[in-house]
């Protein structure tokens, strides 16, 4: 079976996709200039990029568009349905995805309460015991979304000895297991983040949730409260977050992702003294590569025997082309 993975940053795996696809036939295809790949392609492996009827129109073979990873807003689903293509993604949990996107929230987190920029500065300077941070321990956290990496935040905040209110559109059944102590529904999540020290964004973006976090929530956030977004970039109003840190209020914030990816390298917020970004790394690891592999993998295995992939996007996808 052919499957084309498109995107230059493929060619950098495909070692590791030799190994894991053994027995395929495998193209790394860069979509500036693809030279015809998928005019044959049975199964089609993408980053966050679009995938519309222009695409799909060009791969009159396709049966699988999969999403490496679990975000797969890009991907038009009913035009995947319409032609018969199973449209799938990868579970976040349990694979790395979702742990490693946890990890990064933390990362943010520890890096703005302990000031370590400043810290830095202060040790070139030769000075010690200084600057005071903030502990987590002890301080209320705000989680807004929680799905798999929502859930996956929250449990490594119970850790550190916190106390974590969860938002969502519904009470999780196990949110218990999860380290929830108090459950707000979205729609009151202003009342959610008072008294919050970390608000942390793990929603899915969709267009319901496209600039749900504005003015209203920053205004509601406590001065010294920290944002930390490991969502998408579409979450967040950018000109609500550039407001909320000039008019100081909230403290600072983290971003592991930014409303253009790739992003513009002259971006203010690269340089903002309180902002600390990174290039959307949080699902980027030893443990995800492997695991998003191994279920890609068994996904394309399940697709040469004519049975159904695993974690699909449109129920209604049958694998076979209508004529």
């Amino acid at each position: 079976m052919k499957v084309v993975f498109w995107g230059k940053e493929f060619f950098r795996l495909k070692d590791s996709l030799d190994g894991a696809f053994s027995g395929h036939d495998i193209l790394v295809a860069d979509p500036a200039d693809d030279r015809g790949a998928l005019g044959d392609a049975e199964m089609l492996v993408v980053r966050p990029v679009t995938v519309d009827d222009a695409l799909l129109s060009r791969a009159p073979a396709l049966k699988l568009v999969q999403q490496w990873g679990a975000g797969a807003e890009g991907i038009d689903l009913d035009a995947c349905s319409r032609r018969g293509i199973f449209a799938c993604n990868v579970p976040s949990i349990g694979t790395g995805n979702a742990e490693g996107v946890a990890e990064v929230a933390f990362l943010h987190m520890l890096i703005l309460a302990k000031r370590f920029f400043r810290a830095r500065e202060k040790l070139l300077e030769g000075k010690v015991y200084t600057p005071p941070g903030m502990a987590l321990w002890g301080k209320k956290a705000c989680v807004i979304g929680l799905g798999n990496v929502g859930r996956s935040i929250t449990v490594r905040m119970k850790a550190f000895g916190m106390k974590v209110t969860g938002v969502n559109r519904t009470l999780p059944a196990d949110h218990a297991r999860w380290g929830i102590d108090t459950f707000v529904t979205l729609t009151d999540a202003e009342k959610a983040v008072k008294g919050a020290k970390f608000v942390v964004t793990a929603l899915a973006l969709t267009p319901e949730t496209e600039n749900i976090v504005g003015e209203p929530l920053f205004r509601a956030m406590d001065r010294d409260a920290f944002f930390i977004n490991v969502a998408r970039g579409g979450i967040v109003s950018r000109q609500a977050l550039e407001r909320a840190l000039e008019e100081e209020w909230i403290a600072g914030a983290g971003l592991d992702v930014l409303w253009e990816e790739p992003h513009r390298t002259d971006d203010p917020f690269l340089a903002h003294p309180k902002v600390v970004v990174t290039p959307h790394i949080g699902g980027v690891n030893d443990a995800s590569l492997e695991g998003v592999l191994r279920f890609i993998a068994g996904n394309a295995a399940l697709l040469a025997e004519g049975k159904r992939p695993m974690s699909c996007l449109n129920e209604s996808g049958t694998g076979r082309k209508k004529s």
